[in-house]
């Protein structure tokens, strides 16, 4: 069961997802094709209704570009 402190973290990585694929100019479906990821997995992150994977967290960091860490470092509560 995910507790109400670990959906509000969640959401802030969602967040934080969304706004370095913005930064990038990708769109849903375009990051999808680079990461191999779903579309609708990646709307899923974004709004904070999956526990992302490890493996995941590596696609996604490769197809924007950026080191596996800096997908975690969002601003916290």
């Amino acid at each position: 069961m995910v507790s109400e402190t670990d959906r509000e973290q969640l959401a802030l990585f969602g967040k934080h997802l969304k706004s370095l694929r913005l930064s990038k100019k990708l769109s849903f479906r375009k990051m999808a094709l680079l990461c191999n990821v779903d579309y609708a997995d990646i709307q899923r992150y974004e709004s904070g209704m999956v526990n992302i994977t490890l493996l995941t967290v590596l696609q996604l960091a490769k197809a924007l570009e950026v080191e596996p860490d800096e997908l975690l470092r969002f601003k916290k509560n």
